[in-house]
């Protein structure tokens, strides 16, 4: 058994925050998949690991850590291996001021998210199954949340509102990316986990926006990310996202610069 587990499902925001982390660390880990269309994160067993019944979690040295970005830092100083944060203390605020915009913005995505993957795979289940399974969530706001997401179907203006919020995302990112390779500095830091966790498929999922032409240099810096070891290790740990992160490597590759 490694010194170092990890219960989450995908490499995809959150889930993959502390999995691309641990990869750039060079940190052996076991991952134990939590598949959260099935609600695993919701079990008995899980609930028994991580009571508030959310991913990621990580143990290590008799600790426990839920909370993705700063479990991010955690890994970074508990281990040896290249710093994922900055020396230099303007670069270190940025670097979290950059992972507190990502959170902020991962919104507008999640609803693209719901519409298009985890709702009808939820909505596939039958009313009853779908209600013991909502029934065992710890908490109540988390049962009025996952009840109505399941039964969500969003309008032509909310999707519309979340693909325009969106674009003007990608546009902050590629004016930034525009002064400096990464979105802290010269070097690669935690900013470029969190915010590549959540919007490494955008190429994919608002592609009038995320596109060569008009971000020109967040695209550059996919290319840059996908090109790291420890992004495609971590990729081929996945068991459905996996095959859509390559496509879209691929795809930027192709294109060239």
């Amino acid at each position: 058994m490694a010194e170092v587990q990890v219960h989450t499902w995908e490499p995809n925001s959150n889930s993959g925050k502390p999995l691309f982390a641990l990869a750039e660390k060079g940190v052996p880990f076991d991952y134990h998949y939590v598949s959260l269309t099935d609600f695993e994160q919701h079990s008995p067993e899980y609930l028994a690991i991580n009571p508030a019944g959310t991913v990621p979690t990580m143990i290590h040295d008799g600790h426990l850590f839920t909370e993705s970005t700063p479990m991010c830092e955690y890994v970074d100083r508990a281990f040896d291996g290249p710093s994922l944060v900055p020396a230099d203390p303007k670069q270190r605020y940025w670097m979290r001021w950059w992972g507190r915009q990502t959170d902020i913005n991962a919104a507008a995505l999640s609803v693209l998210g719901w519409h298009t993957f985890l709702g009808p795979m939820a909505r596939q289940k039958s009313p009853e199954e779908l209600e013991k399974l909502i029934a065992r969530i710890p908490t109540k706001e988390r049962r009025i949340a996952w009840a109505t997401a399941t039964k969500a179907t969003f309008t032509d203006e909310q999707l519309g509102n979340a693909r325009k919020q969106l674009g003007e995302w990608i546009a902050t990112l590629d004016a930034r990316l525009a002064v400096s390779p990464y979105l802290a500095g010269p070097d690669y830091s935690i900013a470029d986990t969190v915010a590549f966790a959540n919007f490494y498929a955008l190429p994919m999922t608002v592609p009038e926006y995320a596109n060569k032409a008009n971000a020109p240099h967040y695209i550059a810096w996919l290319k840059r990310i996908y090109a790291r070891a420890a992004t495609m290790a971590t990729f081929n740990n996945s068991r459905s996202l996996g095959k859509r992160a390559f496509e879209i490597a691929a795809k930027l590759e192709a294109e060239g610069e």
